[in-house]
């Protein structure tokens, strides 16, 4: 996805968070049980009459095949399988909940029917490509596009403009969405199945199913079913959509991109939906409009018959050239590692998905040992061959949910997605290691390399974004390098040389500078007051029982003067310390008198690494 919202910023869009129905909760709480009751469970979808009567008729449709007609919910159970009836329940209590609404142009009998050709298609899909997914996916694919009615519901004004303007140009849905709301339906449907207690392996593919190329990292069930639910939308598209030729094609592009036509048929699977649909759709009482689905079956043997082999290949050639071109622009094209501005993209989402399940990242900003030696003794052929080979190496050594980069010229950026921070301390070593015993031959001669790495953890409670993760990484890279080179570091919060229980007072009017400069001596181990008046600043600083070492304050107070919090200061904490900040030059001007009574000063904006060299060097003066 585009890197992913993170919890508040979604759950501050769409307000109130949608709830399960109760007999999908109940449902969840029963199958959570270390050994879920199949009694228990029929009895909870026995007791909702018209679900049961969906699942019972569902059951007994041709849909399933069954020879014996299912009298029960108990009895659906024990012939399909708990998952299989669980899931049923599920979906079709969730989809329920969306039905006669009509707050907006939103069409929800549109979308009944979309959901339920998505569920189709994906049980259908799976069962050809990996049949133990079959049912999830039947699930999954009824559920992926739950972002879409709640959107609706959340914003319906904003959302009455998103659909204006999809009628009116040619972006797809999501990237509107994303345009003018800031967020999109898939990302909504991620973060409120996630809220339900939906494991990530369903909860994933929902949140990248129309750009699959953007799952970062995850197991083979996440993949199969991203894939699974790509595909299943497609056929959303083609059964919804204004152009069934350019559907079905872009439909046949997928399968052979995805390497799956010697067990997928595309124009088989099309006739495949269309009878699901005729045996579903009924049970939802949802009109079946037979000349449609008979025109879209036409256009699917007439363009199946059409593409004859060779052209076949010349739509796979343009494709793959396509997704070539599409790699290439975040490829480096020397060492063939993702380039810096995807491995920002890709932090940028690993952060937001550590930060929304709560588990583990690591990253790594490593760094080639003397590389400008190499250059001058060898030259740069040399340095760019031997820069290669310890690209090639190092992608070798890391595992398939990795990701690494060339971060620039000499330095490697590694993500490492579920690793704490001793797990990435023993991988950076693993690598050192090996790439100082690695012997590099260029046109016979004979270049060693070492190499340093810096090691950084995103820590679940701490708000944390890309840049400052990185700052982190690298300042343990400088530790790296200053301490011998051909070692590993890691990043540890760095306390005042003084005393680790250090008080500093911030006193300015701009808030976001504020929480800025608080969070940033926070991380430098420092206990934090605010105030952002000077008559907070007063009530500070004339409170009893608090020991102030520092005060870094803001030259211009609408509310006061320098000289009164100055004197505040000297009259109740003689001994504190004093940094002056300004986004003006003051060594000119008449504030040489002000200068001369603090202890330091550092120019706006600045950044981590000089509020703590100045607080530091004003402890020590």
């Amino acid at each position: 996805m585009h890197p992913q919202r993170d919890l508040i910023d979604i759950s501050k869009k769409i307000g109130r968070l949608p709830t399960l129905p109760g007999v999908a909760m109940k449902i969840l709480r029963a199958m959570g049980r270390d050994t879920p009751d199949i009694r228990e469970i029929s009895e909870i979808i026995s007791l909702d009459a018209p679900l049961s009567a969906k699942v019972l008729k569902m059951v007994n449709s041709p849909f399933y095949g069954l020879s014996n007609k299912i009298t029960s919910v108990h009895q659906a159970m024990v012939y399909l399988g708990l998952n299989t009836v669980k899931n049923l329940a599920l979906s079709f209590s969730l989809l329920r909940t969306f039905e006669h609404k009509n707050k907006s142009s939103f069409d929800y009998v549109q979308f009944s029917k979309d959901s339920l050709v998505g569920a189709i298609a994906a049980k259908l899909i799976a069962e050809k490509t990996n049949r133990q997914h079959g049912e999830n996916a039947f699930f999954l694919g009824l559920l992926q596009n739950i972002g879409l009615p709640i959107m609706a519901e959340s914003m319906p004004v904003q959302y009455e403009e998103v659909i204006m303007k999809t009628k009116s140009n040619s972006a797809s849905l999501h990237e509107v969405e994303s345009q003018l709301l800031g967020l999109n339906h898939m990302e909504v449907g991620e973060y409120v199945t996630h809220a339900w207690g939906l494991p990530a392996k369903l909860t994933v593919p929902i949140g990248v199913h129309h750009i699959p190329g953007r799952l970062t990292s995850g197991s083979d069930d996440i993949e199969s079913l991203t894939k699974t639910l790509h595909l299943s939308s497609l056929y959303i598209n083609l059964f919804n959509g204004s152009d069934p030729k350019a559907n079905y094609a872009e439909i046949e592009n997928c399968i052979r991109a995805y390497q799956l036509n010697s067990v997928i048929n595309n124009s088989a699977t099309v006739k495949e939906i269309t009878e699901g649909i005729k045996n579903l759709f009924p049970i939802f009482e949802i009109k079946i409009d037979e000349k449609k689905y008979i025109d879209i079956i036409e256009t699917a043997r007439y363009e199946s018959e059409k593409l004859s082999s060779d052209l076949l290949n010349q739509v796979q050639s343009q494709s793959e050239c396509l997704d070539q071109l599409k790699q290439q622009v975040g490829l480096d094209s020397m060492t063939q590692l993702y380039n810096h501005d995807r491995f920002m993209e890709i932090l940028h989402q690993e952060i937001s998905r550590a930060t929304r399940y709560k588990t583990p990242l690591s990253i790594i900003i490593a760094d080639v040992d003397h590389f400008k030696s190499v250059n001058d003794f060898f030259g740069h052929q040399a340095g760019d061959y031997a820069l290669k080979c310890v690209s090639s190496h190092l992608k070798k050594l890391l595992r398939d949910s990795d990701h690494i980069a060339r971060y620039g010229g000499e330095e490697f950026g590694i993500i490492l997605p579920m690793t704490t921070l001793k797990e990435a301390i023993q991988a950076a070593e693993r690598l050192r290691k090996s790439i100082e015993s690695e012997k590099i031959v260029y046109r016979e001669k004979s270049i060693s390399v070492t190499m340093s790495f810096g090691i950084a953890l995103l820590e679940n409670n701490r708000q944390i974004d890309v840049e400052g993760l990185i700052k982190m990484a690298d300042e343990a890279l400088y530790d790296a390098k200053n301490t011998g080179r051909n070692r590993c570091c890691h990043y540890k919060l760095q306390n005042p040389e003084k005393t680790p229980t250090s008080t500093v007072l911030v006193i300015d009017d701009e808030e976001v500078v504020l929480v800025t400069v608080t969070k940033m001596l926070e991380r430098l181990g420092y206990a934090v007051l605010a105030a952002k008046s000077g008559r907070e600043a007063a009530d500070l600083l004339h409170q009893k029982g608090i020991k102030i070492d520092m005060v870094i304050m803001d030259m211009v107070m609408p509310d006061t003067s320098p000289d009164k919090i100055l004197k505040d200061i000297r009259d109740m904490h003689s001994e504190s310390k004093v940094v002056l900040t300004s986004g003006y030059n003051l060594s000119s001007g008449g504030n040489e008198n002000l200068l001369k009574k603090t202890n330091g000063f550092l120019q706006k904006p600045y950044q981590l690494a000089e509020l703590s060299r100045i607080v530091k060097a004003t402890f020590n003066n």
